[in-house]
């Protein structure tokens, strides 16, 4: 995954009126709303939530915990997978991601980048799945990879000379 130019400019720019939240979201069919996160140390009554704009919600909840997030790599063999961990997951995300994984459609993750002096241009990786989940009392994990679109039929119609006459030269 490559930053946009604009993320590239404001990393390098060290914009000291600015700070850059990490969010992660989570979706699964088994979740009543998506799961959203921000990385950050959660101070209990003074920063647990954060509010930010997402797609359909200019107000979203985000929890603060701490999380850590691994871009995938390329290397000789191939590519790696992008990995995520989640610390202090207690209670009910435990419990949300326990019956998420017992069931056999993927995880959909959406990683953003917000900057606090423009919230409103996230830099956004959308589109991930998440697959190898494990939970523990103290944190979940889970490799990320992009859906394989090479191996679904496309146009999803088989080829016939009704529909295409021009690929049998007719």
């Amino acid at each position: 995954m490559t930053i946009s130019a604009a993320m590239a400019e404001a990393y390098a720019s060290n914009d000291v009126k600015a700070d850059l939240l990490c969010t992660l979201q989570f979706d699964h069919p088994t979740f009543a709303n998506p799961l959203r996160f921000v990385r950050g140390t959660r101070v209990p009554e003074i920063y647990e939530k954060v509010l930010l704009p997402v797609p359909g919600d200019a107000a979203a909840e985000f929890l603060v915990v701490d999380f850590g997030w691994q871009r995938p790599g390329q290397e000789e063999g191939g590519t790696t997978k992008a990995r995520i961990r989640v610390d202090n997951v207690s209670r009910a995300l435990q419990e949300a991601l326990r019956a998420a994984i017992s069931s056999d459609k993927p995880f959909e993750v959406t990683y953003r980048e917000y900057l606090t002096s423009d919230p409103n241009h996230p830099e956004i990786y959308d589109g991930l799945r998440m697959g190898s989940v494990s939970v523990t009392a103290l944190s979940a994990s889970g490799d990320l990879y992009y859906e394989e679109i090479e191996m679904k039929a496309f146009p999803g119609q088989t080829y016939s000379l009704d529909l295409y006459p021009a690929l049998y030269g007719q």
